[in-house]
């Protein structure tokens, strides 16, 4: 299979094209192996029903051939095991089939932008950064995880929720880039690993449980008279069966001495057989779930891209201890362990459990294996989530080709300087989206954005921060270009007040404002990391003079302390206020008026224009929706 489809995609309509097709073909193959299941579950059924005719006809021996009637059975019950064998493999491809189609289905979701339909868990972002996120839609069922969120190990969705409220520093930012790059021509093994880990997301707490057993001391370790006292009782009852089959022990004597090694067994696994269970739980709820882990790293160690960062994940997964040996080790002693789940195999492991406390032996050998690699687990497991999140990068890249990797610089180099051409809001699909040139900065200035109701001012500010922040992940951003310093990023959009805290909206702003000053004063001497802000109509609680000077002052503080950013406003004064005509940047956008059927609606071209705005729509949108007797125009 070619691992470099996704280089063929030039355009965004390529790239949905593709889904298309991969989806039609998915549906096609599900139709099919579906309707093959249904039939060979006919012949299962039938195939049971025909296996119990011998057995019925062996225990009345009917006709006097008891041993062929027998002979019979065996042979149903063989072909019956065949099929059955045949029949859950069929299932587990319907399964893989659905899981194909739903991820193609995911894909063209995220593409025309339908996220809430993605049936999917978000993470809760840290309060420390919960009006931000909630402001630029970060996290919840229309958000840039939602977006992004393809990953699905809980070390991957715990990194992505990381880097999004977190970003990072330029060289590591860098480091990123280079991998996504080098990750995302290969389409088809992105896929494959993206599917192996779809299967992983039904547990909660993937390796969680296993790195903390891996770190823990060990169970048998102030336990093991169980585990020598079982080895004795399962040496004598040997010898005694040995001993008897050679004659050496007559069966008075030989039988008693087996039975009581049996009971010795049988009451260490009534007694102990819990706990044991505990630890195999820990280390593996599921068989295919070890399988499934094995599977990505083999994955990681045979891709072919190549990157410093990629590079320094293989080094901490592949080490002298191979983490492929280790698993196969790993995967071999769960399987023994999960034999009680087995549903052909548990009649046997129920014999010998009673028999030999098999559990403890298969545990002993669990608990060498975490002394010779448990010492390595927690790495493998934040590197391959790591690897995950980037894997998850390189198809948001991939299916937006048109999208761009921007320039992140230290502060110290390359100033307090923003500057995007062709920048869009990354929540919005093509159709709707209407890109803008901006620029922010140097330090010491903002930008300050008027115009009417709904002309896409509240849009702007957001479309500047969420591409700051995939910038700061090391991810594309949804521009033609950009150049971005590294920033930490804050805003004042969503405001609500708190009758529960007894917190009016106006007080509930300005606490937030408190807290993004604050931020620029503690940033203000960071010579690496600046700040960004982005305020929407803020301090809307009181009269228009006092809000003026109010803003002014806010606005004052902030870019003394080096921060750039944006304030959307209705007040077109705002721009005349001596303390800021000085310091800010004038844009705006506006609308205009057109007669459809007869009626007068209000459009929006949503470009953004230089200057304060000239008109205000207020009073015209009451017109529009009767709530004013129109006015004559002169």
């Amino acid at each position: 299979m070619n691992d470099n489809n996704n280089e063929q995609f030039a355009t965004s309509r390529a790239v949905r094209e593709y889904y298309l097709r991969r989806e039609a073909e998915n549906v096609k193959q599900l139709k099919s192996q579906q309707s093959r299941w249904t039939v060979l579950g006919y012949f299962r059924g039938a195939l049971f029903l025909l296996m119990l005719a011998p057995l019925l006809a062996g225990f009345m021996n009917a006709g006097g051939y008891g041993s062929l009637w027998w002979w019979l059975f065996g042979a149903a019950v063989v072909v019956f095991l065949v099929f059955a064998a045949v029949h859950e493999n069929l299932a587990n491809s319907v399964r893989l089939c659905r899981l194909l189609l739903r991820v193609d289905r995911a894909s063209l979701a995220r593409l025309d932008r339908r996220l809430a339909e993605i049936a999917e868990a978000v993470p809760e972002p840290p309060t420390s950064a919960a009006a931000t996120c909630r402001d630029l839609d970060l996290f919840g069922s229309h958000s840039l995880y939602k977006l992004l969120g393809t990953v699905r190990t809980p070390a991957g969705v715990e990194l992505l929720a990381n880097w999004i409220v977190d970003g990072s520093d330029t060289v590591t930012i860098k480091k990123r880039q280079d991998a996504i790059a080098a990750l995302k021509p290969l389409g088809d093994w992105r896929h494959r690993f993206q599917l192996i880990a779809e299967q992983l997301a039904s547990s909660p707490t993937g390796p969680r449980d296993f790195v903390q057993w891996c770190q823990r001391p060990s169970w048998l370790e102030s336990r093991a008279w169980i585990l020598w006292l079982s080895r004795a009782a399962v040496c004598v009852l040997v010898a005694a069966i040995v001993l008897m089959i050679g004659g050496l022990l007559q069966l008075p004597v030989g039988v008693p001495i087996a039975i009581s090694a049996i009971l010795v067994n049988f009451f260490l696994s009534v007694f102990f057989a819990g706990p044991v269970h505990d630890v195999f739980n820990q280390v593996s709820s599921r068989y295919d779930e070890t399988a499934k882990y094995q599977s990505l790293f083999q994955m990681l160690q045979s891709c072919t891209a190549t990157s410093s960062r990629l590079d320094e994940l293989r080094a901490q997964m592949f080490t002298n201890d191979s983490i492929l040996g280790a698993m196969t080790r790993l995967q071999r002693l769960v399987w023994l362990a999960n034999l009680r789940r087995n549903g052909i195999l548990f009649l046997g492991y129920l014999i010998l459990q009673l028999t030999t406390f098999w559990d403890v032996h298969v545990l002993d050998r669990l608990e060498k294996w975490r002394l010779r690699y448990g010492i390595h687990a927690q790495d493998w497991f934040l590197a391959l989530g790591e690897w995950e999140v980037m894997n998850a990068l390189a198809k948001f890249a991939a299916d937006h080709p048109d999208w761009t990797f921007p320039m992140v610089v230290p502060k110290a180099v390359g100033g307090m300087l923003l500057d995007a051409t062709g920048l869009g809001h990354p929540l919005l699909s093509n159709d709707a989206r209407v890109d803008n040139d901006v620029n922010l900065g140097p330090d010491g200035t903002f930008l300050l954005v008027t115009g009417s109701n709904m002309s896409g001012k509240s849009t702007l500010l957001r479309s500047i921060g969420l591409n700051a922040t995939l910038a700061q992940m090391g991810s594309v951003v949804c521009a033609r270009s950009m150049q971005v310093p590294v920033v930490s990023i804050d805003t004042s959009m969503r405001i609500s007040d708190s009758l529960a805290d007894g917190v009016s909206f106006f007080m509930a702003e300005l606490k937030r404002l408190k807290a993004i000053v604050d931020r620029s004063k503690s940033l203000h001497v960071d010579t690496q990391r600046g700040h960004l802000f982005l305020l929407d109509e803020i301090l809307q609680g009181t009269n228009s003079r006092e809000r003026q000077i109010a803003v002014a002052e806010v606005l004052k503080q902030l870019v003394d302390q080096g921060s750039i950013g944006a304030i959307s406003t209705h007040d077109l004064e705002l721009g005349g206020v001596e303390s800021l005509s000085l310091i800010c940047q004038a844009v705006h956008f506006n609308e205009s008026f057109e007669i459809r059927d007869g009626a007068e609606v209000m459009t929006f071209d949503y470009k953004m224009k230089q200057g304060v705005a000239p008109t205000t729509n207020a009073l015209k949108l009451l017109e529009l929706v009767g709530l004013r007797e129109k006015q004559s125009r002169a």
